[in-house]
């Protein structure tokens, strides 16, 4: 399983282990549009759109169609499309139809993806370029 053994764990820019989650979006939620959220987001819903947040955690119940440019990922649910985060977890529920960019990655047994996975540093060209085009959209 990836993930294990002694490598150097990855952390994220900002320390949110004793932060709560600031939003939820509920299951019966279904939005069509971007959603940029700071701090930790709960979604459980339906996302036709990109999500741009700190720390994101999608449930179960969560599909999103669109891309992913987080600091930290939780994924339990769908997403079909591009990840770019600087930490990921993949729990054994998690379905990803996209490439994946993430620094460090946890997969649990039973997530599935379908299309390429760079970590580590083979995923710091495409965060740098994606945090660059983050940035010039906030000018």
């Amino acid at each position: 399983m990836f993930g294990k053994g002694d490598k150097k764990e990855v952390k994220p820019k900002k320390d949110y282990s004793s932060s709560e989650i600031k939003s939820i979006l509920s299951k019966e939620l279904k939005i069509s549009g971007n959603i940029k959220a700071e701090g930790k987001v709960r979604i459980d819903g339906q996302i036709d759109g990109d999500i741009e947040g700190d720390f994101v955690i999608l449930g179960s119940s969560a599909v999103v169609n669109g891309n992913v440019n987080a600091d930290v990922l939780i994924l339990q649910g769908t997403i079909k499309g591009n990840i770019y985060v600087q930490a990921l977890e993949l729990k054994s529920t998690a379905v990803v139809e996209g490439e994946i960019s993430a620094k460090g990655i946890v997969v649990e047994d039973g997530a599935s993806i379908l299309g390429k996975v760079s970590s580590g540093r083979f995923a710091e060209k495409s965060l740098n370029q994606v945090s660059n085009i983050s940035e010039s959209g906030k000018q």
